[in-house]
């Protein structure tokens, strides 16, 4: 009987306690990543680029860091970003990487991509979240960008002057 009023003590305290660490079940900083392939673009592209995009999402300082790593595209890069949508589906931009074209009006000018392949890095905020009526989703709206990853629901992408509808894409996934 002792042992079961202590188990069940134990059990009951850590159901409490545990979303108390760090916020959630997730923790503070969650990381996300991307495999960054041509088969994955809807519909898919034989390309010889690759990549891998990393993420992590800061829940306390509502901010965003991001590694975006490529090589090997057809053509000139032109944009990088993450888009609202499952895997084998197409949504709308959310957020930018990086850019080598003019943003929509009301972004911050996100860096320029490497033109022919490389790294490029940096760290977004609810002020660079983009509205997508279609989708639900207003301009700053931070919150959506977490709901998209931590539900599988955020891809990232590489657009190239000969694919402009993106020449590489991978769904962005917790890594443990």
């Amino acid at each position: 009987m002792y042992r079961a009023i202590v188990l069940g003590t134990l059990i009951a305290a850590a159901a409490v306690a545990g979303p108390a660490v760090g916020g959630d079940h997730f923790g503070h900083v969650a990381h996300f990543r991307a495999v960054l392939s041509g088969f994955n673009e809807v519909p898919a592209i034989n390309s010889e680029g690759s990549g891998t995009v990393d993420v992590w999402l800061d829940r306390q300082n509502m901010t965003l860091s991001y590694k975006v790593t490529f090589s090997g595209l057809s053509s000139n890069t032109t944009q990088s970003h993450i888009h609202l949508g499952k895997i084998h589906t197409s949504g709308s931009v959310v957020v930018f990487f990086c850019t080598n074209l003019t943003p929509p009006a009301g972004v911050a000018v996100p860096p320029p991509c490497p033109v022919n392949g490389g790294t490029v890095s940096g760290m977004v905020s609810a002020a660079d979240v983009l509205g997508v009526a279609a989708q639900n989703v207003k301009a700053g709206d931070f919150d959506a960008i977490e709901d998209a990853l931590t539900s599988d629901t955020a891809y990232a992408n590489v657009h190239s002057v000969n694919f402009p509808a993106g020449e590489i894409r991978g769904q962005l996934v917790r890594d443990f």
